[in-house]
């Protein structure tokens, strides 16, 4: 799985894209609050990653709304995980704040990179170049609206070896989403997920621009 989150606090723009092997994902990913139907100081977008606890990031949201700093929020998340090692997880708020783990025991290779209000993550890569260049991309395009800024990394991704394992090499995608929000309806602006099919990001930009 590779992600990107990011936020645009001048522009009021917040939003997240991804793609995995894995089908169905979206049945646990992503987590949003307080981004329907208006979007607030408060929005936030959940990444929860790798071997995905499907209450972790309502649980984050819960903390957070409590006003719960970010270290606190980590250790209760590991208090209540007794699989925390095994997570990658991370956060963009509207107002550009950024919060991001991965863990030990996530599906190798797992890494992630924090921009100026982004981040790109990664697990089960055969390196760390697709989110470096994930990384790279989101700072390159940041004046571009969020929906084309988010696709041209996950773009620069797969052009960068996508998914795959150190000991196999390179596996293909299978399931891609994107959504965005900007504040001008009750309703993201972007919402389109594709499943179980073949180059699911080439489909994904088709149905975006669309």
């Amino acid at each position: 799985t590779y992600t990107v989150l990011a936020s645009n606090p001048k522009t009021g723009e917040i939003g997240i894209a991804s793609t995995t092997i894995t089908i169905n994902f979206g049945r646990t990913f992503p987590v949003f609050r307080h981004l329907e139907p208006n979007v607030t100081d408060q929005g936030i977008i959940v990444a929860p990653m790798a071997t995905v606890h499907p209450y972790n990031g309502h649980r984050l949201c819960d903390l957070r709304d409590q006003g719960v700093g970010w270290n606190d929020i980590e250790a209760e998340l590991e208090k209540q995980d007794k699989h925390w090692s095994w997570r990658q997880i991370g956060a963009v708020t509207v107002t550009g704040e950024t919060w991001v783990r991965t863990n030990a025991d996530a599906w190798n290779h797992a890494s992630h990179v924090v921009g100026d209000g982004s981040i790109a993550m990664g697990n089960y890569m055969d390196g760390p170049e697709p989110v470096q260049a994930m990384a790279k991309d989101l700072e390159d395009n940041r004046d571009e609206v969020m929906d084309e800024r988010l696709l041209r990394a996950l773009e620069a991704a797969k052009a960068g070896g996508g998914k795959g394992k150190p000991d196999i090499g390179p596996v293909p995608e299978a399931w891609a989403m994107i959504k965005t929000f900007n504040g001008k309806q009750p309703w993201p602006a972007v919402d389109v997920c594709v499943d179980f099919v073949v180059e699911p990001l080439t489909k994904l930009r088709r149905l975006v621009i669309q």
